[in-house]
């Protein structure tokens, strides 16, 4: 629950943010202009504040006055300017993240969630700060080692809570833990959300059959028992403690021992579990501490990257909806996206690119034409030759594309292969006229996937060409149109794949 101000001189975006907002037990507050949010201000002390930010100068001196009167308070920028210029000045200036108009559900409550991590995560430090200032009759070297501990649980949390991917938060989360204690196993386990069974999501000193094999109730075993009572764990000897001895059976795990839930919201997700170290010393009450403060900031990370998965996936789903309606408009280009993806990957993988590098080709594939959503049907359908508007049109796509998905931070580079995989080899492409490496390695591989697709496919001013010629014309375009190490690349995919009817001899 948080105490939310929104400061929107838009009722229909005012109205939109409130709703938006007022579950989960939030007390959202409204205001109509600046005036009206300095009273608010000035009344109660607030968690978040959504600031619409439409006049720099303004807004930025109401920024300034929020983190004097309020400094505990998260702010939100909520923008309508396409540039993002003012937005990214307010970020520089003390903001914490924003918003784009129209605003939607799900993007909201993402940020806003991250607001609210972002601000336990700050309190808590303040309070471990606190208490450490307090103990004034502690000797000084004990000061001095908490006063270290506490800063490396900060600089570590903030290592944790950088990652919006899950798998990342966890194995960071395994390999500093592990770093930090010595310890010969550290697993993070994970409870499904709809049975509620524990399995292991990232470890360090298991083989991969245990790994895989972990299956654990709530209420069973050692780590069951930890996440249903909620309750942290040090255990010196596993195999002689009354309560675990018999309930041992993760015998992965042996002699000292301890096991913390991680909780978000008062619900417990998982248990990090971390076991001997390797100087054969026991496990103390200050590695205890410390893994519950690592586990503290690990659970809201986790959290936050969950969120940050559903998400992007709703997000990428949208515009998978979006390439496929462009494809279905035009009878012609049905199923164009598929394939050229398709193509895309298995270059990609030819080259041997990492598996992150592949996925980004296969994504920037699926969203290669979405730019056309712009581009007028009868431009697209036209039999004859386009004009010079037309042509205008049509050349403008990429730069359509990538500004419909450059807000989707999380794109990143995605976004750039989008805009650049019209560009040609000898530098006469478009929108940029860029030349050789100076195109992505991305791009230059969707450039011969979409062009060969395009080929062997029926438009609306010619015939599919036969593939064997459509090979020719790739080959004699090498250096020119396309990289050659890409089309010698795709020469070798279509072989394997039998794709290409007649043999084809490359003259190096």
């Amino acid at each position: 629950m948080a105490k939310i101000l929104i400061i929107d001189h838009t009722p229909q975006s005012r109205e939109s943010l409130a709703y938006y907002l007022s579950h989960n037990g939030n007390i959202v507050t409204n205001a109509s202009n600046i005036d009206d949010g300095l009273r608010q201000i000035g009344r109660q002390c607030y968690d978040i504040i959504v600031l619409d930010f439409r006049d720099p100068r303004e807004d930025l001196t109401l920024l300034k006055q929020i983190q004097k009167n309020q400094p505990d308070a998260v702010v939100i920028i909520v923008s309508g300017f396409p540039s993002f210029s003012h937005v990214q000045l307010a970020i520089k200036e003390g903001a914490f993240d924003y918003l784009t108009k129209p605003v939607n559900a799900d993007e909201v409550r993402f940020v806003v969630q991250r607001a609210v991590s972002y601000k336990k995560l700050r309190d808590m430090n303040l309070k471990l700060n606190i208490e450490l200032s307090e103990r004034n009759k502690v000797p000084e070297v004990t000061s001095i080692e908490r006063a270290e501990e506490l800063a490396l649980v900060y600089q570590i949390g903030q290592e944790i809570s950088s990652h919006l991917d899950l798998g990342a938060v966890l194995r960071t989360l395994v390999n500093k833990v592990t770093e930090l204690l010595d310890a010969e196993i550290c697993s993070v386990l994970l409870a499904d959300r709809k049975s509620g069974i524990l399995t292991i999501k990232a470890a360090c000193g298991l083989d991969k059959d245990q790994v895989l094999k972990t299956r654990i109730e709530s209420g069973h075993e050692i780590s069951g028992w930890v996440m249903e009572r909620r309750e942290a764990i040090l255990v010196e000897d596993i195999e002689r403690d009354q309560r675990f001895g018999k309930r041992n059976n993760e015998k992965y795990y042996t002699h000292s021992f301890i096991s913390v839930p991680l909780i978000v919201d008062d619900e417990a997700i998982g248990v990090v579990n971390i076991n001997n170290r390797s100087s054969r010393e026991l496990l103390t009450e200050d590695n205890l501490r410390l893994v519950k403060a690592l586990a503290a900031q690990a659970a809201i990370a986790i959290e936050n990257a969950r969120l940050f998965t559903t998400l992007e996936g709703t997000y990428i789903h949208t515009f998978m909806a979006l390439t496929s309606a462009i494809d279905m408009k035009d009878h012609y280009t049905r199923d164009h996206t598929e394939h050229v993806t398709e193509f895309g990957v298995a270059i990609a993988k030819e080259i041997g690119l990492s598996k992150k590098e592949t996925n980004a080709i296969r994504q920037a594939c699926l969203f290669h034409d979405l730019g056309k959503i712009g581009v007028h049907d009868s431009v697209l359908t036209n039999p004859g030759d386009l004009s010079a508007d037309e042509w205008l049109e049509i050349r403008q796509h990429p730069t359509r594309g990538a500004m419909i998905l450059r807000p989707l931070r999380f794109l990143g580079d995605i976004v750039k292969l989008v805009e650049q995989h019209h560009e040609r080899f000898d530098g006469t492409g478009y929108p940029f006229g860029l030349k050789g490496e100076d195109i992505m390695l991305g791009a230059r591989i969707m450039a011969v996937a979409d062009s060969y697709d395009a080929m062997i496919t029926d438009r609306p001013y010619r015939d599919a060409l036969p593939r064997k010629k459509a090979v020719e014309e790739l080959l004699g375009n090498r250096g020119v149109q396309f990289d050659p190490g890409v089309v010698d690349a795709f020469i070798r995919v279509l072989g394997q794949k039998q794709a290409c009817e007649a043999d084809v001899v490359i003259d190096q």
